[in-house]
């Protein structure tokens, strides 16, 4: 079987490295990387992942936060082979209950070229985990430009992925980090509105799961491939 994982907002895949070292050896891990230099919103980035799918085995997608909708959306195509989808604190629509899609136009370069001295602080004030996965996601987002974060965030405000969603006939779970400040769980609830038995897993941390707590994560993806 295997895994099809799509990254987060970074879209190097490079901050995979935790959770892979922990999948068991029958599960094939299959990174998608997203360009570094061109501003690609959500329906230029699917193409990408449509290529890298296996053509001749089973598989399941997991999307991690900003790739959700891109699991999706590659779902609701329903490709030959595809077993069930992951989304790991996600969302199917604009995440963020109180901030209207206008502001989209306020995501702009000169904004993210902040990214890596807030970053940099957080390995100054954060705890001693988060503070060692901060250094290597510094090393990540400099190799990114602000454009590209900057058009990603835009799609982020603008996506709405429900009709795929609907279209999609495979086993779903959610992947919810306990303490996740970013990503509530009012996204959860519009998941389960209209695919009410997608199975919730709850892992008691931020919102990075899969690089936080790579182990637990591991052994609840292997439950998931196991049980479909």
């Amino acid at each position: 079987m295997s895994l099809v994982l799509l990254p987060g907002l970074d879209g190097t895949g490079a901050l995979f490295d935790p959770l892979i070292t922990h999948l068991p050896k029958w599960i094939n891990p299959i990174v998608v990387k997203y360009p570094k230099d061109k501003p690609y919103g959500y329906s230029e980035l699917k193409p990408i992942v449509i290529r890298k799918l296996p053509e001749n085995s089973d598989f399941v997608i997991i999307g991690e936060s900003f790739s959700g909708p891109l699991a999706v959306m590659t779902a609701g195509d329903h490709p030959k082979g595809l077993q069930g989808i992951i989304l790991c604190a996600s969302f199917i629509s604009k995440p963020f209950r109180f901030v209207p899609s206008w502001l989209s136009i306020f995501s702009v370069s000169p904004v993210y070229q902040l990214w890596p001295a807030a970053i940099r602080l957080r390995t100054i004030v954060g705890r001693e985990n988060y503070r060692e996965l901060a250094v290597k996601a510094l090393d990540t987002i400099k190799s990114v430009g602000p454009d590209v974060i900057a058009a990603r965030v835009k799609a982020i405000l603008k996506v709405n992925v429900e009709e795929e969603l609907g279209r999609c006939d495979v086993p779903i779970l959610y992947m919810a980090g306990g303490k996740d400040h970013l990503i509530k769980k009012h996204n959860i609830e519009s998941i389960k509105k209209i695919k009410r038995d997608v199975k919730v897993s709850e892992i008691d941390t931020q919102h990075l799961i899969l690089q936080l707590e790579p182990k637990i994560a591991a052994e609840e993806i292997e439950k998931f491939l196991k049980s479909i």
